[in-house]
């Protein structure tokens, strides 16, 4: 299993549109890949449980990836909240 910690960068936050691009992205790998935020665990397939992680600007994610493509999946999805989600301007 790999292990990141990242922030969410974007001034919005996990909002709607954030949320659809990393439940689009983790769907496209055979790995399961998990956020976690203050506790809370959600998987990165669900876009209703990504969203109830209610994660704002400044708030840590630790990313969670196991399995078979793991490597590329972790790289592909910290990408994703290093470019603040989509949304950097």
């Amino acid at each position: 299993m790999l292990t990141r910690v990242v922030p969410i960068i974007n001034p919005l936050g996990l909002h709607a549109r954030a949320c659809a691009r990393i439940v689009n992205i983790a769907s496209r790998f055979r790995s399961n890949v998990s956020l976690v935020v203050r506790g809370r665990r959600a998987s990165a397939r669900n876009i209703v449980a990504v969203m109830l992680l209610t994660a704002s600007v400044g708030t840590t994610v630790r990313l969670e990836v196991e399995g078979p493509d793991e490597a590329e999946a972790m790289r592909e999805i910290a990408a994703l909240f290093h470019d603040g989600l989509g949304e950097r301007s």
